[in-house]
């Protein structure tokens, strides 16, 4: 059978008086204007309830690989709970990963509706975007703060994911903050979230033994080991992974890297309680690629002034050593049918020291810089079901220290959140949704600023920032067997952060956002399935960058403490913004389940009042996916299109990918895999490191076409 990812689907199918079969209802439908009635529905009062004789068990035909399919649904008890007016949600399981055979997690990034990467390469690897924003990233229940989050998510060994979840709605409120530490801009951080769950089960079954081994480009290796095993009549389960990463890189490019990685998993399940615990450790060293030069002027580079254009920039970093570790614990007691308590606690550390020098330095010369980024979290909650109504409420604490490289002294602080969620459910077709969320946060200890003058000073300790909050409604319908449609509103306010640099050290307003999100969902037959998820933002007081400034009010150039070197700061404002787009997703399986097929589109636009497109974000993104399974082969194909858009002035963008893989199980314990990524050999770009004017950064490119071959042994 082939298979794709597995989606958020209602639970439940509804079966019709008027219509004698699906097939039926279907033929009736589509010389109508589906789309216009679709939405007007979003909005109506669901009089066709009435018409409902019994709920069934439904699945949306999800196209997996085993039998039985997957459901990524949450327990109410589950930290990641979602209300059924959430549509923007995409996941794709372990199966799907080894699908699409990424290089890191960027490369499932990249490929996700409403999702963009902007590879930068220095101390954060890579940012995460959605509809405009940042998202927030959780590993293994953990929430990682945006700095730590973009530094290690590249070296999270893809083929020790078990699934990888997408939440495109920012309303969901529950998850994570509403405040960003120690932003460097301002607005709401939490555009979305990944939630990232390591491997809990043996291959092809909850227990086992799995021995994978591949060999790539730029001599690349990959080797690993998993095992799973319960005891107690399946009660207590136990699981263990470790995997050796390494690669040469491309020749000059500095992009070689070496990783370890060790996994351990375990949870205990007894009638009314529920444990489970997660450690993750990485010790790894990474180059930093070199980015290649966008200057098309005069220059005495390398001595000084902008990389030109098509030159490898002179700068050689590298991380040496990285190392990252994790510890979360989740415990959830059901006191009875009605309530249910749960509780995570999670720890996370990254320790790393940089050495940055250049074809003109030594690097026995230059002395490492120690950074450290660190978070501790609480989050208990308590949920109340009757038979219509789900009522959960909780508290959440995230602690954040970070020590930026060459720094002695931390910068510190915690944001204290309550939060309640509530869903009622009219009929077995209609339920309405409405939450709030309020966060304050403490600055334990200031970090530095940086005045307008370029002049730097020390933020005091011990302050409180004004609150932020969100509100939210929902409301979802399940018209009939074919529809189904969602409709989401949020309202939030964010205080500005301390940390931006703004002309003559104004004090910018908060910012005031509406969210307005509608989901329709269509499940005409096996062969044909599609969503469609249009949004629309309303931003006042966004924090936008006004230019930079390169000296100060003396006309000397802005040193940087840490590195003694000049630098550029950039300059914010508030402006007022609106965002606006959508998502669509067409899937579905054919040929008796042996082909199936995914396609996506996204679709956005950021302006501001005065109509003028912003920029930093792809306007345009296809992407495509095909499997194909007979017997004991196996084949896949990704294709991505972005479209072009400027970074700082530069076009980047513009590019299409192909990946491409064939595999032949010789038994049912061994198979063989070939593959190729970016087999069109696309050497894209998707951020110019600053103004080549004041900067000698350019683009990171992409190291082109890779060719891979894979062995699997269970047992």
């Amino acid at each position: 059978m082939a298979y794709f990812l597995v989606r958020k689907t209602p639970n439940k199918q509804f079966l019709f008086d008027s219509w004698h079969s699906k097939e039926e209802y279907v033929k009736n439908w589509t010389n109508k204007a589906i789309f216009p009635i679709a939405l007007w529905h979003c909005f109506s009062l669901p009089a066709w309830g009435k018409n409902i004789e019994e709920e069934q068990p439904k699945e949306l035909a999800p196209i997996i690989v085993s039998d039985e399919a997957e459901t990524t649904e949450e327990p109410i008890s589950s930290r990641f709970y979602l209300p059924e007016s959430v549509e923007a949600v995409e996941t794709l399981t372990k199966e799907d990963i080894q699908a699409i055979r990424p290089r890191d997690v960027s490369d499932l990034i990249e490929t996700t509706l409403g999702m963009s990467i902007r590879r930068q390469g220095a101390r954060v690897h890579n940012f995460s975007f959605s509809r405009g924003d940042s998202v927030s990233v959780i590993l293994d229940g953990v929430y990682l703060t945006a700095t730590e989050a973009r530094r290690i998510i590249g070296d999270i060994p893809v083929e020790m994911i078990d699934s990888i979840k997408f939440v495109r709605d920012a309303s969901v409120i529950t998850i994570g903050p509403l405040m960003s530490f120690g932003s460097a801009s301002g607005g709401s951080p939490n555009q979305g979230f990944i939630i990232i769950e390591t491997r809990k089960k043996g291959p092809d079954s909850p227990y086992g033994t799995e021995v994978r081994s591949s060999y790539a480009s730029y001599d690349t290796w990959k080797s690993s080991a998993f095992t799973a095993h319960s005891w107690m009549d399946d009660r207590f389960t136990l699981s263990a992974g470790y995997q050796r990463s390494q690669s040469q890189g491309k020749d000059d490019w500095n992009n070689g890297y070496t990783g370890n990685t060790w996994l351990m998993n375990g949870g205990f399940n007894s009638e009314g309680f529920q444990a489970s615990g997660s450690l993750y450790y990485n010790a790894a060293s990474r180059e930093i690629q070199r980015a290649i030069g966008s200057y098309s002027g005069s220059t005495n580079y390398p001595i000084s002034g902008p990389t030109p254009a098509g030159v490898l920039d002179k700068n050689i970093w590298e991380y040496d050593p990285i190392d990252t570790v994790l510890f979360a614990i989740n415990l959830n007691r059901s006191w009875n049918a009605q309530h249910n308590t749960s509780l995570t606690y999670g720890w996370n550390r990254t320790e790393a020291t940089l050495y940055a020098y250049n074809t003109l330095t030594d690097k026995s010369t230059v002395a490492g810089r120690d950074a450290e980024d660190r978070s501790e979290e609480w989050n208990l909650a308590h949920a109340i079901t009757t038979q219509q109504n789900t009522l959960k409420i909780g508290g959440q604490i995230v602690s954040w220290l970070q020590r930026s490289e060459g720094k002695t002294t931390p910068r510190e602080e915690r944001i204290y959140g309550i939060y309640a969620t509530d869903i009622y459910a009219f009929n077995p077709t209609w339920s309405v949704d409405a939450a709030m969320r309020v966060d304050k946060k403490k600055i334990v200890q200031g970090g530095d600023k940086y005045l307008s003058s370029g002049t730097e000073v020390q933020l005091s300790d011990g302050e409180w920032t004004d609150e932020a909050y969100v509100v939210s409604l929902g409301n979802a319908w399940q018209i009939d067997p074919v529809w189904r449609v969602t409709a989401r509103y949020s309202f939030n306010l964010t205080p500005t952060p301390d940390v931006l640099t703004t002309v003559d050290d104004a004090t910018l307003p908060d910012e005031q956002r509406h969210r307005y999100e509608v989901g329709i969902e269509a499940n005409w037959s096996n062969a044909f399935q599609m969503t469609l998820t249009p949004f629309y933002y309303a931003i006042k007081n966004a924090k936008v960058a006004d230019g930079t400034i390169t000296t100060d009010t003396a006309g000397n150039p802005i040193i940087d403490p840490t590195t003694g070197e000049a630098t550029s700061l950039t300059v914010y404002r508030a402006d007022n913004r609106q965002r606006f787009g959508f998502e669509m997703s067409i899937r579905g399986h054919l040929l008796r389940d042996q082909l199936g097929y995914e396609l996506g589109w996204t679709h956005f636009v950021d302006s501001n009042e005065d109509g003028i497109d912003g920029n930093e974000f792809p306007e345009k993104k296809y992407s495509a996916r095909l499997n194909w399974r007979h017997g004991d082969w196996e084949s896949h194909a990704t294709v991505l299109y972005v479209s072009p858009y400027l970074s700082y002035g530069y076009t980047v963008g513009d590019f299409t990918t192909i990946n491409l893989s064939l595999s032949k199980n010789f038994s049912e314990k061994l198979t063989m895999a070939v593959f190729g990524q970016n087999i069109t050999d696309e050497q894209y770009g998707t951020n110019n490191k600053g103004y080549p004017t004041t900067a000698n950064w350019g683009v990171l490119r992409d190291v082109g076409a890779t060719y891979g071959i894979e062995l699997v042994y269970r047992f």
